[in-house]
């Protein structure tokens, strides 16, 4: 094929004349850019809607003590299953293991129980505040 612009030849006409990008493709791109996202890094985009305030572990009660599973943790796991609407429990534990791994800590087991039993202690009023906090 001749080159038939002589001043920018690494450009073809073919590729100006493509159509921009749908709003529907935009999100559904930025989408798929978040569900490759780590847990620590969905932590670091949404800091800034969701204070950590609310993620902060309570004095005592059933999220009292520092553990893999804690709020925060639970939190952002289950905001990224959240997220890709097709993963299960099982996608969201190996997360929390390359978690483990990037902070040198000892790998949790590949059972998807411990994490299902944390996910169900996430307190319904502190969901409910976060949304709150988020729509305001």
């Amino acid at each position: 094929m001749e080159n038939t612009t002589l001043y920018l030849p690494g450009f073809h006409l073919s590729t100006l004349r493509r159509r921009p990008r749908s709003a529907s493709q935009l999100l559904a791109e930025k989408r798929a850019q978040l569900k490759q996202k780590s847990l620590s890094e969905l932590g670091e985009c949404f800091r800034q809607f969701i204070p950590a305030q609310f993620l902060q572990q309570s004095d005592s009660g059933s999220s009292s003590r520092r553990r893999l599973f804690s709020k925060e943790n639970t939190f952002w796991a289950f905001f990224s299953q959240v997220l890709d609407a097709d993963s299960g429990c099982r996608e969201v534990v190996l997360k929390l293991q390359a978690l483990c791994a990037l902070q040198s800590k000892p790998l949790p087991s590949s059972s998807t129980a411990a994490y299902c039993q944390a996910r169900a202690r996430l307190d319904t009023k502190s969901l409910e505040q976060i949304f709150a906090y988020t729509t305001k």
